[in-house]
């Protein structure tokens, strides 16, 4: 039996004998109805952050997308909680490097909703945003455009700034969640994938349904 559970086990019993043997110990520790609603008040959390992840994954979270109506953008601008708009043109060649980068940090940022649109095929926003030097990218808040990054100037003005560099702008204004610990010194390409989800920071990997069969 695990230390740790046995640690826990012994201080919600109260018991301080540590001459029960494992076998003994965990029999109390699983017909304890104190630890039974702690189990149950888990699996439906768990339960609640698996909705929730299956929401996002169904409006496009995990990945970058290209949109092709306007409508589905002003849906993206106006509706998600966290959300990166990138407005391009196909024969700009920096719009397809931003395109490079985006497709990487997509997965690594479950939380936020990443999506292109060509320029031409979205007029009002164009006009609503004052959309007039690309590559652009409207950084959405809270269904709230709280920033915006106009051409490569904070990217260190250079075709070749790193996956990290834009991670790193993007994280500023919280449109991301930022890495932490010793993964933010390694390149985003090289992390393990993790979606992450709840307020709690969890990693998850959602494309695993199994690892939710029993919670259904």
């Amino acid at each position: 039996m695990n230390d740790k559970i046995k640690a826990v086990a012994r201080n919600v019993l109260k018991e301080g004998d540590d001459a029960l043997s494992d076998d003994e110990l965990l029999a109390d520790f699983e017909n304890d109805p104190e630890l039974e609603k702690l189990r149950e008040a888990r699996l439906d959390q768990l339960k609640r952050e698996m909705n929730q992840t299956r929401e996002l994954r169904s409006r496009g979270h995990g990945e970058y997308t290209e949109l092709h109506k306007e409508e589905d953008m002003v849906k993206l601008v106006g509706g998600e909680g966290r959300g990166v708009a990138h407005f391009t043109h196909p024969q700009f060649a920096r719009c397809k490097i931003v395109d490079r980068h985006l497709r990487i940090l997509a997965p690594h940022h479950f939380e936020t909703r990443f999506a292109s649109i060509d320029v031409e095929r979205c007029p009002f926003l164009a006009q609503k945003f004052q959309i007039r030097v690309l590559p652009c990218l409207l950084l959405i808040v809270n269904g709230r455009v709280i920033d915006k990054i106009v051409g490569f100037e904070e990217l260190g003005n250079s075709d070749t700034f790193s996956t990290n560099t834009l991670e790193r702008r993007l994280a500023k204004c919280e449109v991301i969640k930022p890495p932490k610990g010793d993964l933010a010194r390694i390149p985003v390409a090289e992390r393990p994938i993790a979606y992450q989800f709840g307020n709690r920071g969890d990693a998850c990997d959602v494309d695993n349904d199994d690892d939710f069969k029993d919670l259904e």
